[in-house]
């Protein structure tokens, strides 16, 4: 009987520091993306989410997010531990929910490209997007 209690005990540890940690992306990425004036931002099953306020969302907008706005925070190292550590993919959809790109494993793909140069960055966050 202690062993299940300890295993619950765990599990449900787990699932609130998971559930701190979505609330923290989510935040971190409302102040990162001020600018853009995202309508929704919200995290699910590793899966962040930001709805921007726009009919299409352009390959140059798309890039602008995701350089200046996802990544250069954490070029710069101003985001909190454990910053999209567990985050799967980042979807920048059109207001309507319906358009827009997938970054896939964004944490990763901007420590990546925060290693090379402006073209290069530029091709290795495009390999890992796709519509959605």
């Amino acid at each position: 009987m202690l062993n299940f209690k300890a295993a619950i005990a765990t599990v449900a540890i787990l699932l609130s520091i998971s559930a701190h940690a979505q609330t923290n992306n989510v935040k971190t990425l409302q102040k990162q993306l001020k600018l853009w004036q995202p309508i929704e931002i919200k995290e699910n099953n590793n899966v962040a989410t930001i709805v921007l306020d726009a009919n299409q969302v352009t390959p140059e907008i798309y890039d602008a997010v995701i350089s200046s706005g996802i990544c250069m925070d954490v070029w710069t190292k101003d985001v909190p531990n454990g910053y999209m550590k567990t985050t799967k993919e980042l979807h920048v959809l059109n207001k309507h929910k319906a358009m827009g790109y997938v970054l896939e494993k964004p944490l990763a793909t901007c420590d990546e490209m925060g290693k090379e140069s402006t073209e290069r960055a530029k091709v290795i966050m495009l390999s890992r997007t796709h519509l959605y």
